[in-house]
């Protein structure tokens, strides 16, 4: 891939990504923002400019959702922001190249993104106070409070970060076909 066609290909993504942040999804929390920082540690070359895509992303899609809801700010967003970074990592250490691996990806993902961004609702007040006891019985609770959000993230992840990287090999092609994520006669 040239950088250039995959710098337009990750502002694509990343303009998508905003998008699908503010229109109302059939699930809470389905977005492609895990899919975009599985794909930027993966792909995204130098690491600083993948960190720029995926937080840059995130922060302009926190504040269309603050003007148009008030609510795209919070006191423990600083966790998902860090998570985001963590997934940045999961993709460059999975680097997916089939189907197979872009699933765990997504899985890994999903699951990074809950545990952290729990842990920063349980541990950081909002607007002066605790949401919950800081306990492991508190923490406990926080993260079943969370699992009706984490089916639109896990959902997300798993369907958009196979469907970026295949669309991404079909777009960028500058291998061999058979080492395109899609393909799963590619080694894993």
């Amino acid at each position: 891939m040239t950088g250039k066609v995959t710098g337009l290909f990750v502002f694509a993504a990343a303009v998508l990504c905003v998008l699908l942040r503010l229109l109302p999804m059939p699930l809470e929390n389905l977005s492609m923002l895990g899919a975009l920082a599985v794909f930027c540690g993966a792909r995204v070359r130098p690491v600083w400019l993948a960190v720029l895509a995926i937080l840059g992303t995130r922060l302009v899609s926190d504040a269309a959702l603050h003007w148009r809801t008030g609510y795209g700010f919070y006191g423990s967003m600083a966790f998902d922001y860090a998570a985001y970074l963590l997934v940045m990592l999961a993709g460059y250490i999975l680097r997916p190249q089939t189907t197979s691996r872009a699933l765990a990806a997504g899985l890994v993902s999903a699951v990074l993104f809950f545990l952290i961004s729990n842990t920063g609702a349980w541990c950081m007040p909002l607007n002066g106070q605790y949401l919950y006891p800081q306990t492991a019985q508190g923490l406990l609770q926080c993260l079943i409070n969370g699992l009706p959000f984490a089916r639109g993230t896990l959902a997300g992840d798993l369907l958009l970060t196979p469907l970026l990287f295949h669309v991404a090999g079909l777009l960028l092609v500058s291998r061999p076909q058979s080492a395109v994520v899609g393909s799963e006669h590619a080694a894993s």
